[in-house]
């Protein structure tokens, strides 16, 4: 076997590829004005007052009515331009979704008023069933724990109250009469040579 010696350029492998500078096109420079405002002004006045807030609602509810007008407007022009058939499928899906729509909300109200009578058996008041029920049925955890902790904590208050107004009055000798110690009385009825 004959040894092959390829030569390699070195230098070309040092430097990477050669570059070509390629002229660079002028970019336009946009001056910018910075406009300086007085910003004493807006510090003084941080919160809006009552009449901005108004006037931005209007301003808002006027641009809700324009662009529901314009969305009516709008369906109405394509629903002309679409044959029986394309209007009755379409008014047909949207019935569907609207059926579908109802017998969701009546499965959730099932399950609250079934969820609030299990828990109103367990105890809790009618408020405290009807919150929990709904926070269980929308898989609301954080607001279902903090709801038993609080009937928790009621419960265990009433408890407390309860057992208090139910147990015996604690007599510790100290208080009122002291009962007639039969024996010290026959003692002090006897005479002694010293006295009586």
């Amino acid at each position: 076997m004959k040894n092959t010696h390829v030569p390699m350029n070195l230098q070309f492998f040092a430097d990477g590829e050669p570059s070509v500078e390629t002229p660079k096109a002028e970019e336009p420079k946009v001056e910018t004005k910075v406009e300086t405002k007085d910003t004493s002004a807006k510090e003084e006045k941080k919160e809006p007052d009552i009449q901005e807030l108004m006037n931005e609602i209007a301003r808002q509810k006027r641009a809700i009515d324009k662009l529901t007008h314009e969305n009516s407007d709008l369906t109405k022009k394509y629903r002309a331009t679409l044959s029986e058939q394309e209007v009755a499928s379409i008014e047909k899906a949207e019935a569907q979704a609207k059926q579908e729509e109802y017998i969701k909300n009546l499965v959730r109200e099932n399950n609250i008023n079934k969820l609030e009578k299990s828990y109103l058996g367990m105890g809790y008041t009618s408020d405290e069933a009807a919150r929990i029920a709904v926070a269980e049925a929308d898989n609301d955890f954080e607001t279902r724990m903090k709801i038993m902790n609080e009937v928790d904590a009621r419960k265990a208050k009433e408890h407390e109250a309860k057992w208090l107004a139910e147990r015996p009055q604690i007599n510790s000798g100290t208080e009122g009469k002291e009962p007639a110690d039969f024996f010290i009385q026959g003692l002090a009825s006897v005479p002694t040579r010293f006295g009586k």
